[in-house]
């Protein structure tokens, strides 16, 4: 495998909960919307046997250190590194799983050209995942409510929320579909 070894030590809590709470399945199609280096790939495709993931981020350079680091999951096909945003990926892209997202903002701020795009990219039992480290614990509660508001009416519902209060202030909302 690529360079993960090393990488365990310098993974953010935050990242490794979020990978602990999508509870990966062995056959698991995975889309990781805003991949940075590919962190969290690194503790997932140990996980898979016959799934996949395809990170994407829109940061070529973020991109280009995931690919270093994931060099040989692309070549078992286990991970695919793509630098695009999630309003550029098409149907043929998926179907997944499960579509998450570590801090990225857009599904609270502005997500109109995401929301179908994840719409279509699910399966029907497929979920959204949606984790936040706000500065403070107190900005948990506004950012779901911002969440539920922006899904309103998109044909995506949030179903379950988890708080993680040990440790940084963290946030998972599970979405499916309406």
């Amino acid at each position: 495998m690529g360079d993960s070894g090393g990488m365990a030590s310098r993974i953010p809590e935050r990242i490794g909960w979020a990978v602990e709470t999508l509870a990966v399945r062995p056959s698991d199609e995975l889309l990781e919307v805003g991949c940075g280096k590919g962190l969290a790939v690194s503790l997932i495709v140990p996980c898979l046997k016959s799934g996949r993931i395809l990170a994407i981020d829109r940061s070529a350079t973020g991109i280009a250190v995931a690919r270093k680091t994931g060099r040989d999951w692309e070549t078992t096909g286990k991970a695919l590194f793509r630098h695009a945003a999630l309003a550029d990926l098409g149907s043929a892209d998926g179907p997944f799983d499960k579509v998450f997202a570590i801090n990225v903002n857009v599904f609270w701020t502005d997500p109109r050209a995401e929301l179908p795009v994840v719409r279509k990219l699910l399966k029907k039992a497929g979920r959204l995942f949606l984790f936040y480290e706000p500065p403070a614990a107190i900005q948990r509660s506004r950012i779901a409510d911002l969440v539920r508001e922006k899904l309103a009416g998109s044909g995506l519902t949030v179903t379950k929320t988890v708080q993680k209060d040990d440790g940084a202030p963290l946030l998972c909302l599970t979405c499916g579909l309406s």
